[in-house]
């Protein structure tokens, strides 16, 4: 009998054992953003007492959200359908009609939405002022709250921590 088969035998599982280890990978793949929960509040007078549109788009392509942050309220809402057919496979959209004296919390958000490089938030405000696009992926707990002429947002963490 050969006296190095053994250690051959050996080195072999040991490689092929090290080897497995290094494919399969328990990790957990880190979110792509922040954000666990939305809650949206509007005033009795938000968006002049009218009902407010609002879109989230949860972006999983770069070069999709660098094109969708160019946009306005307006602009997003005037071309949405064609946008959503379009980059179907990058985006996923939840839509939102809130009315005066709304207050509602932890919306619900798409299940993969942890996933999303970017997530922007479109509204279709009456007044230019509240027509902006906002970048909503660095938030946490975030509250948006809709006013007469613009929407505000707030990071609720920051608030609980600078109450204590």
């Amino acid at each position: 009998m050969n006296r190095t088969q053994p250690i051959r035998t050996a080195l072999l599982l040991l490689i092929t054992a090290v080897t497995l280890v290094a494919c399969s990978s328990n990790d957990v793949k880190p979110p792509a953003n922040e954000l666990t929960r939305i809650d949206l509040e509007a005033s009795a007078d938000s968006n002049r007492n009218v009902a407010t549109a609002l879109d989230l788009v949860f972006i999983n392509d770069d070069q999709v959200a660098t094109l969708l942050a160019e946009l306005n309220g307006p602009q997003w809402f005037e071309r949405k359908t064609e946008l959503t057919m379009r980059y179907a496979s990058a985006i996923t959209v939840v839509s939102f009609e809130v009315v005066p004296l709304t207050l509602s919390n932890n919306v619900a958000l798409p299940t993969d939405h942890s996933d999303a490089k970017r997530i922007l938030l479109f509204a279709n405000y009456l007044g230019s002022q509240g027509q902006y696009v906002s970048e909503l992926s660095q938030f946490h707990h975030l509250k948006i709250r809709l006013l007469r002429d613009r929407y505000a947002l707030i990071d609720v963490a920051t608030v609980a921590r600078e109450q204590d």
